[in-house]
């Protein structure tokens, strides 16, 4: 049985930061494999790290999941 999205978030953020980074990063990546724009890519790359450094120095905001949630759910109704 395939198991719903609501699921699998919630076994997500249960997880260690670093560890939901690394899946934010490898889904980002995801579709641009086949991209020609190394440009692209590196800014990405930067992107990625910057917010990592920023999740372990303590100095990225964040907001409740629910919260979250809910404002993704209001945005696409």
């Amino acid at each position: 049985m395939q198991r719903s999205i609501e699921e699998i978030a919630s076994e997500l953020i249960r997880l260690p930061k670093r560890e939901r980074l690394e899946i934010a990063r490898f889904l980002l990546f995801l579709d641009n494999r086949s991209s020609d724009s190394s440009d692209v890519n590196a800014n990405w790359e930067k992107e990625i790290a910057d917010r990592v450094q920023a999740v372990e120095a303590g100095t990225a905001i964040g907001i409740d999941y629910d919260k979250a949630k809910k404002q993704i759910e209001n945005r696409f109704a």
